[in-house]
């Protein structure tokens, strides 16, 4: 068991990056915090709170350190993008401070608003995650094949021409693919494509694939 810090610890769940999609005790929590520690991108929702604020880059195996200490006197928030349970920031911070230490809040994930704007449920899907994972594309090509409806969160390091080509070599036919990008944002952009057609597809922001067999609602 690790030592009982002094304040626990609160991360949340920023979803797809729009605050409507925070719950109310989220925005509170942030609204409260002594300390602040999340990307430029998450940061930037709250430049009301007069916080102390930390950017995660390169420096985020760094920041656990910092986050214990400063926990010691202060009410310390980590903002992390999507859900805090799924490839989050939020692993680290739990297996550094210990689960008695850390609340976990989450919010309206990308991947929830994916399957909504496509009016699909997701109770049967299988979910992958690219995002800073490009060695994952066999993975997907497996999944994709064996699965009749996978999501996969993406980032700009892999487009979907080259998720194509990977599908198309593995051997996958009869999928069609939504691509959800800027979810909740106003630039938010939904568009269905058949694997063929989506690698002329372009995207230059993070986005939700979802992959669906043919005549799977």
């Amino acid at each position: 068991m690790a030592k009982r810090l002094a304040n626990s610890v609160a991360i949340i769940g920023c979803g797809p990056g729009n605050i409507s999609c925070m719950t109310l005790g989220a925005i509170k929590r942030i609204q409260d915090a002594g300390v602040i520690v999340g990307s430029r991108r998450l940061l930037n929702l709250f430049p009301e709170v007069r916080a102390e604020k930390f950017v995660i880059g390169k420096n985020y195996r760094a920041l656990l350190s910092k986050i214990e200490k400063l926990s010691v006197r202060k009410k310390v928030v980590v903002l992390v993008s999507g859900d805090p349970g799924f490839f989050s920031y939020a692993r680290l911070v739990v297996t550094r401070l210990g689960k008695e230490n850390c609340d976990i809040i989450p919010g309206i994930s990308s991947i929830q608003l994916a399957f909504a704007s496509i009016r699909s449920h997701w109770g049967d899907a299988h979910f992958v995650s690219l995002h800073g994972r490009k060695s994952e594309l066999e993975n997907l090509v497996e999944a994709v094949k064996t699965h009749n409806k996978v999501a996969v969160l993406n980032d700009t390091s892999v487009s979907p021409r080259i998720v194509c080509h990977a599908l198309q070599k593995g051997g996958v036919k009869g999928k069609r693919v939504y691509l959800c990008e800027n979810l909740s944002l106003e630039n938010e952009n939904i568009k269905e494509y058949d694997l063929a057609s989506l690698g002329e597809a372009h995207s230059d922001s993070m986005n939700v694939m979802i992959f669906v067999s043919e005549g799977c609602s």
